[in-house]
């Protein structure tokens, strides 16, 4: 037999579940109103009209009919949005936390590449300070991997990359921040560029305000084109 102390206890619990349901149940029955949406943290690109019209419409379900689910879901769809978190606190508040996405190049003229490879489409957007990534559609996070091993391998040479394109026959075309281009074709595109690092400090580097391109798909060399009219120079045959 249970002790008269155990019973005392299960009975107090199973009253303050019954009167937290109770409550529940109170609340969703009165529609107690959400009277204060607080925005934790920085907003930068997010058009806040947008955000508000949103919460504005799920709120009106009351404080605890609200749909946190669904407006979490609604609010990520807004390009600029990467994670929403919401809370309840009662009385009458709704707390809000956007995180945003971190632009690191634009995609195909018309989007942005996220520093985790996701591409999104606000309506407008500055492209300062960002490479621009041109190449297959759907592809944009994969493009993203390969600007950031080009400018792995280009760091130790002080170089950064501005462009980095790949055409319908999947060839490499790299725009430096000092406007030489790189062709490096669609084969062998390490090894073409392990060759362009080994040149560049003792045979281009001098010339760099006079280059306007530096054709590497070439066996053993490379062909430049010069910014003065020059023809190129093209030392070993075309792969």
């Amino acid at each position: 037999m249970a002790h008269p102390g155990t019973w005392k206890t299960l009975i107090g619990v199973l009253a303050l579940a019954i009167l937290a349901g109770g409550l529940i149940s109170w609340a969703r029955s009165v529609d107690w109103p959400i009277e204060v949406v607080r925005i934790d943290g920085p907003v930068r690109h997010t058009d806040r009209e947008s955000m508000k019209s949103i919460m504005a419409r799920h709120a009106e379900a009351g404080f605890a009919a609200m749909d946190l689910t669904a407006l979490r879901r609604d609010l990520v769809e807004l390009p600029w949005v990467r994670e929403a978190s919401l809370r309840r606190v009662w009385p009458d508040t709704l707390r809000v936390e956007v995180r945003e996405h971190e632009p690191v190049a634009v995609w195909n003229g018309d989007a942005l590449v996220s520093d985790e490879g996701t591409v999104f489409r606000p309506a407008t957007f500055s492209e300062d300070g960002l490479a621009r990534l041109s190449g297959p559609s759907g592809q944009g996070g994969a493009m993203l991997e390969r600007l950031r091993a080009f400018e792995q391998r280009l760091a130790p040479l002080d170089l950064d990359v501005a462009a980095l394109e790949q055409d319908a026959r999947r060839a490499w075309r790299l725009t430096l921040e000092n406007g030489i281009v790189l062709r490096l074709g669609r084969d062998r595109v390490a090894e073409r560029l392990g060759r362009f690092r080994a040149v560049w400090s003792g045979v281009l580097e001098p010339r760099a305000a006079r280059i306007d391109a530096i054709d590497l798909r070439y066996t053993n060399g490379f062909a430049v084109a010069w910014r003065d009219g020059e023809k190129p120079q093209a030392p070993g045959g075309e792969a």
